[in-house]
């Protein structure tokens, strides 16, 4: 499939989980990617891996470089879209994975560091690159932009007021933006996922009590795979969703309907 040739796209987080697997797709099928994380080591492995081969099993996907940035500091977000629109010419496509867990405890315990943390980085991270990746699209036609919020951005889980709002906030935020910028031709959608192994999620998935609790609570009785999250980003990012603009695709196994 070449849904997505001749196109460029942006995928921050794209070092591991969700973002890494939406960049091997959106290359596979087409695209010349740039991945951002704010760790050279872990951008580096991530490359690496995405293009070897075992000798067996190809995993080479071609058209994949990196860029080295902490998008919740603005002036690093915009030298970052600034870099990719200077490789690549444009951007086409950018899809918002990167973000961090919540701290975990009762909000009263919640301090006002964590609390920022996690905001700056999974809201206010995701708008500056939007925003400015937006300019560019604007001038050029149009595009489309893919954010990846969370199921705990549609519903409240216990201890994680912080992640929980960071993530409603960017279901919001995925709608004003598809409101306001879509007379430049730029849709705007999120993917909602629920659990999904990642590196972030790894914890709770091998925990001998937590794990089948959560599993248990799924209707499909599993974790998802972070290219089952990948296929839904491409679907919104591609043509076939040209009538699709702030929506939220939930991707759970059938965790939120069954709630």
């Amino acid at each position: 499939m070449t849904r997505f040739g001749g196109r460029s796209a942006l995928v921050t987080g794209g070092s591991s989980g969700i973002g890494k697997a939406t960049a091997a797709r959106l290359a596979t099928e087409g695209a010349r990617v740039v991945i951002n994380g704010r760790t050279p080591d872990r951008l580096e492995a991530a490359l690496s891996e995405l293009s070897t081969t075992d000798g067996y099993h190809t995993q080479r996907v071609p058209g994949v470089s990196g860029v080295v940035a902490d998008i919740s500091r603005s002036e690093e977000a915009e030298a970052l879209v600034a870099q990719v629109i200077e490789r690549l010419g444009r951007i086409d496509i950018v899809v918002n994975s990167a973000g961090i867990d919540g701290a975990g405890v009762n909000a009263l315990e919640l301090t006002n560091e964590e609390w920022q943390r996690v905001l700056d980085a999974n809201l206010t991270g995701p708008f500056l690159v939007a925003r400015a990746a937006a300019r560019n699209m604007a001038e050029n036609g149009g595009g489309v932009i893919v954010n990846v919020a969370s199921l705990n951005g549609l519903e409240a889980e216990p201890n994680f007021a912080d992640y929980n709002s960071s993530k409603g906030g960017l279901v919001m935020l995925t709608r004003s933006l598809a409101v306001d910028l879509v007379k430049h031709n730029i849709r705007v959608n999120a993917v909602c996922p629920g659990y999904i192994l990642t590196p972030m999620t790894a914890a709770y998935a091998n925990d001998p009590d937590v794990g089948p609790a959560i599993r248990q609570a799924i209707p499909m009785g599993r974790f998802g795979d972070p290219a089952e999250v990948a296929a839904a980003i491409a679907f919104l990012a591609s043509d076939d969703a040209s009538y699709v603009t702030g929506e939220m695709l939930v991707v759970d196994g059938g965790r939120f309907a069954s709630q």
